[in-house]
């Protein structure tokens, strides 16, 4: 995918401040959406082989009426695969279509397929763990309580229309306040987050937001399934809050496609979160449990 150079004329420090920003047509450069339906199509129609892939749309739209809910975690779970190469091209094409910033660019390793259908057509106990912000509604939350840099940026594109009663769901008179989490990283009750708002996105858009602005899932009381894929970048290095739960690299975008391109991740790899990472997994193999996060404030590291 090619774009010209400079071409958005974005301040990504702006959102880090708490702007909602969408960029209208943002998945048309390059043909992108074009290619990621044309992708997700054929991903449908080889995890579906006896159903008509042009009968669940070209964004999924109609995928619940086909599918039952082990089958759309199946195709969820398979367009992660699919659909990662065109998604880092995307991210990629952004980030050198931004204007210049006041702060190197960082890009996340993260991928989200999320494919949620109607609430009301989920059979209960049908669907796998860990779907919860993919294929389920999650609660309010911000991002760094998992395993997100708290300057991370969220690009959430829209490959189909996301309507009021099935988008996200914002507060951000909330944001840079310090929240209570509970044991599931979610937002711990009795607190104070002001009136909450939501975004009307067309197919294309990309709305831009801060991680750490208070979010969650609307469930979905529509009759379309949502389909919409995220990536993350950082405006200048990652820095990793020190009650996350896990950990992902970030990767200079001044290095990739360069000779030091293997070294594009080493600030995400020298910082304790990626070191406690290490360990965790370290015990995983060794057969030991993590013990659950107990409720902790948001502090950076």
């Amino acid at each position: 995918m090619t774009s010209t150079e400079h071409s958005l004329p974005v301040s990504l420090r702006h959102v880090l401040t708490g702007e909602l920003l969408v960029l209208k047509g943002g998945l048309h450069r390059g043909g992108a959406l074009r290619a990621i339906r044309c992708k997700t199509l054929a991903t449908v129609a080889r995890t579906l082989p006896t159903v008509d892939p042009q009968k669940v749309g070209v964004s999924l739209e109609r995928l619940h009426h086909h599918a039952d809910t082990a089958q759309i975690a199946a195709i969820r779970t398979n367009l992660e695969t699919a659909l990662r190469p065109l998604s880092e091209a995307v991210l990629h094409d952004v980030a050198h279509a931004l204007a210049p910033q006041d702060a190197p660019l960082y890009l996340g390793g993260h991928l989200g397929i999320r494919v949620m259908p109607p609430l009301r057509s989920i059979q209960p106990g049908a669907e796998p763990p860990s779907v919860e912000g993919f294929l389920t509604p999650r609660d309010a939350h911000v991002d760094s309580w998992f395993n997100t840099a708290v300057n991370s940026i969220n690009l959430w594109m829209a490959v189909g229309q996301v309507r009021r009663g099935n988008g996200l769901v914002f507060y951000p008179a909330a944001y840079g306040k310090d929240l209570s989490r509970d044991s599931q990283h979610t937002l711990a009750p009795d607190q104070h987050t002001g009136p909450p708002t939501d975004i009307e996105l067309d197919a294309g858009d990309i709305l831009l937001f801060a991680g750490d602005h208070l979010h969650a899932s609307q469930p979905n009381t529509t009759d379309e399934t949502r389909f919409v894929i995220t990536k993350r970048l950082c405006l200048g290095p990652p820095r990793y809050p020190r009650h996350g739960s896990g950990w992902v690299p970030y990767q200079d975008l001044r290095l990739l496609g360069t000779a030091l391109e293997p070294l594009a991740s080493i600030r995400s790899r020298m910082t304790a979160s990626a070191v406690k990472h290490l360990l965790r997994r370290r015990r995983g193999r060794a057969g030991t449990s993590t013990p659950p996060a107990r409720p902790s404030r948001t502090r950076a590291a």
